[in-house]
């Protein structure tokens, strides 16, 4: 399965399948650039901001933000890949 990660506004949107996640984020957050790793519910990935000149590298933790939502944990064990919308 394959998941996709995108932003909007002030949220970022983590989509499985019909089903999203969306969070919110830094208003400065311009865009996701790229994936550097994914790891069952831990995105490693690079950020474009505003406010800097050039992406930095950016942690999410989908795990601790499924958790909190009362999420099934086991959701995230049939992603292979997460792309950038």
């Amino acid at each position: 399965m394959i998941a996709i990660l995108t932003n909007t506004d002030k949220y970022s949107i983590f989509k499985i399948g019909d089903m999203q996640i969306k969070f919110k984020t830094s208003p400065f957050l311009q865009k996701y650039t790229s994936i550097i790793k994914w790891n069952k519910g831990y995105i490693e990935c690079m950020a474009k901001y505003s406010t800097l000149d050039t992406p930095i590298e950016e942690y999410i933790d989908l795990r601790y933000i499924a958790k909190r939502l009362r999420l099934p944990q086991n959701i995230f064990d049939n992603i292979k890949e997460v792309r950038i919308a």
